[in-house]
């Protein structure tokens, strides 16, 4: 039966039935990993991601550890993990030793016709560690209060995720229409700006802004990462945080002169806009006179007004409203 068997593989593989396969020297640095692990793991197409079935060795100590699997030819994914999953590389979407399938990102090998060891790689990376440009956590926020187009979700596109619309999503757990995101961006000066949808809005940059940098026609907003950081809440399409906009029936801080008060016959009016809208309303809530701002100051007649307490106000063309109470005597 032996017998049987061996001269079954000779034949099996002198007829190519049986497929070859070759070497795949894996090789992680784990030197900068900070979070607590025991065996880092070899997750792939090849082993259906099974965690811990393809542990790795490090019989040197010096912190690199490695793993030998053998593969038929083909294409494969794979990505670094630890302790069965425990933990697990964050690889970044777009780095050249990836592929981004669905929200999947995870590194590829190509197997040939030949054993292969695989560069030395850090941990999450695709460079030697030597090589690897620190990266930092950035919060983006956003104020969409004064946004009249409609939108759902806004997003944060740049050159550190290709511009790629929907693929980075902001929040807003509180519901005050600040939105925000955390990315974790390498130091270095990045591109960005603010958009909703998948492109489906995005803001108009004025350039010359000292938040902005306008290349090839393109103004977009400008940032140099030196360490975490949060970034200043900004008003869309703007460098600065939204001003508050005035409702038409909050009473706003004085902007003009009014005198005498208490008053006979006249009132004085100082510092009025031209073309604003002045009323006299009494106790009662019955307006009593009506006039239009003409000039810088304006004298109020008020001899045919009965004596008491007025309110005053002043609406100029935004719908900003002013008062103050008055005394006719």
């Amino acid at each position: 039966m032996k017998r049987l068997l061996t001269l079954f593989i000779a034949i099996a593989c002198a007829t190519g039935l049986m497929a070859q396969t070759y070497d795949v020297l894996f090789l992680v640095d784990m030197n900068d990993v900070t979070d607590t692990y025991t065996t880092p793991e070899v997750n792939g197409t090849f082993n259906g991601w099974c965690g811990g079935c393809a542990p790795m060795s490090d019989d040197d100590g010096d912190g690199i550890w490695e793993l030998v699997i053998a593969l038929e030819p083909g294409f494969y994914e794979f990505k670094f993990a630890a302790d069965t999953w425990t933990i697990q590389e964050e690889l970044t979407e777009g780095s050249p030793c990836t592929l981004t399938t669905d929200v999947f990102t995870n590194r590829t090998v190509e197997v040939v016709d030949s054993n292969i060891e695989l560069d030395t790689v850090c941990w999450a990376s695709c460079d030697a560690c030597e090589d690897v440009v620190p990266s930092y956590s950035v919060l983006f926020k956003v104020d969409m209060s004064q946004v009249t187009d409609s939108y759902t979700t806004p997003e944060v596109n740049g050159t550190f995720n290709g511009w790629c619309g929907g693929c980075a999503p902001m929040f807003d757990d509180d519901g005050d229409d600040i939105w925000e995101l955390e990315i974790i961006l390498p130091e270095g000066t990045h591109e960005y700006k603010f958009a909703a949808d998948s492109w489906g809005i995005d803001e108009s940059l004025t350039e010359g802004d000292p938040c902005t940098i306008t290349v090839d026609g393109f103004t977009n907003r400008l940032i140099d990462v030196t360490g975490d950081v949060v970034l200043d809440q900004v008003c869309w399409a703007s460098c600065d945080e939204c001003e508050s906009l005035p409702n038409s029936i909050e009473e706003l801080e004085y902007a003009w002169k009014i005198y005498p008060n208490p008053a006979n016959e006249q009132l004085v009016i100082e510092g009025a806009t031209a073309g604003s809208m002045l009323q006299l309303t009494n106790t009662l809530g019955q307006v009593v006179l009506n006039e239009t701002i003409t000039a810088a100051v304006n004298t109020l007649d008020i001899s045919q007004v009965g004596a008491g307490t007025y309110l005053l106000s002043i609406a100029n063309e935004n719908g900003q409203l002013q008062t103050t109470t008055i005394i006719v005597e």
